[in-house]
Parts: C-alpha cells; structure tokens; sequence
C-alpha cells in the first residue's frame, strides 16, 4: 500500500501549520505508523525544530527538507512505497506553490485555523487552492479544525464562522493554546513525549484518531 499523503497549509503565517505537521507525524510514529514529516517551508521550523531532538530520545518520524526544490511532488514520490504516511508541512505564503503541488498527491488537505479574525480570509484563500487541486485530484479529502483553542468570545466566533463552510468540514478536534506544544516544539519532540501534558495527549490522539477516520484506516 503506498503512503497515506497529508497536507499541513493555509495562506496565514501563524496558525500553527508546522506545530500540526510536527504532532501529527509524531503521533502516528509513535502509534507504530512508519512516518516522514516533509518540510516545505523555507523557514524550515519543522527542520529545526525535529533537528534539536535528544539522541536518547529521538522524535519518532522521518524528516526530509524539500524547500528548495523544484519539483517536491516528484522527490516525494520517491518515498510513497517506504512509508505508511507522509506528512506534508507548507510555507504561509500565498505566492509559493508548494501548497498547490502538495494537494495534487495528497489524500487529506488539512487547514488549521487560528484564533484570529485573519484566519477567516486565509481559509478563504486556502479553501480556493484546495478546490482548485481537487479539479485534478478528486479524491482529496478536505479538512479544517480549530487550533490555539481558548475561551474567549471572539475565538469561539471565529472557530463557528469557519465551522460552517460546508465544503471543507471542521473537525470536532480542537488543540488548546497550551505551553506544552511550544515546550514540544523548541525539544524536538512531539507533544506526546511532553510528560504531564495530559490535556495535550487527549487532544492530539483524538486529532490523529478523527485523521485516521477520515482516511479509512
């Protein structure tokens, strides 16, 4: 079976595409899922951040940075009979076509929305890519869900108004706005190897289990 293909983007720096990406592929290598987590960002988070992992404890998926490639469909193609998921984490700029050419090979487009008004645009704009690439890629799966989850009116709002777009379902996942995906983040791990993030397990093993689902796995 090749590699299940799962695209991390939206338009909008600061919605927490790489802090996804980087859980998401962890969690399904800790759940014994053979991973690679693909950097596409010229700022290269995701690189830096997997790169500052412990050797006692490495993080638990593959990592390989294709920034600055042309053609990272073709590099990534490589790798789809190696790995049971590849995890695709894309650049915020509008202008780059990295988000584009990873929905073309994806099975799941995956828009994290953050807790700003911004964010309403930017699915906009990303939800135009995503229909886009589904022209010549029809069985792309869409998806959207809440990140940086708090309890203040303004978020809930936006979280609603974004729920309610009936061509790209929210999941009932939300990831709270919690220290311990910051403390994963700068360690080189996922949240799950973050001991007494509790709250942050429950939140990202249901995200993995709604992908999962969505996916029919």
């Amino acid at each position: 079976m090749p590699a299940k293909i799962i695209t991390v983007f939206n338009q909008k720096g600061g919605s927490g595409k790489t802090t996804t990406a980087c859980n998401l592929a962890g969690a399904l290598g800790t759940r014994g899922r053979k991973t690679l987590l693909v950097d596409l960002d010229e700022q290269s988070t995701a690189t830096l951040s997997v790169g500052a992992a412990s050797d006692d404890r490495p993080f638990p998926a593959a990592l390989t940075n294709l920034a600055q490639s042309p053609r990272p469909d073709r590099e990534i193609a490589k790798f789809v009979n190696d790995y049971d998921f590849i995890v695709i984490d894309c650049p915020p700029a509008i202008r780059s076509s990295a988000p584009s050419v990873a929905l073309l090979i994806s099975d799941l487009g995956l828009i994290p929305v953050g807790a700003s008004g911004g964010n309403l645009w930017a699915v906009q704009e990303a939800k135009k890519l995503a229909l886009n690439a589904q022209i010549n890629n029809p069985d792309l799966k869409l998806r959207s869900f809440a990140n940086m989850d708090q309890k203040v009116t303004i978020v809930q709002q936006i979280f609603e108004a974004a729920g309610q777009d009936e061509d790209i379902p929210m999941l009932k996942t939300r990831l709270g706005f919690r220290t311990a995906y910051k403390e994963a983040e700068v360690s080189g791990a996922t949240v799950l190897q973050v001991k007494g993030a509790k709250a942050a397990h429950k939140e990202v093993n249901s995200l993995v289990d709604e992908i999962l689902k969505v996916l029919g796995e």
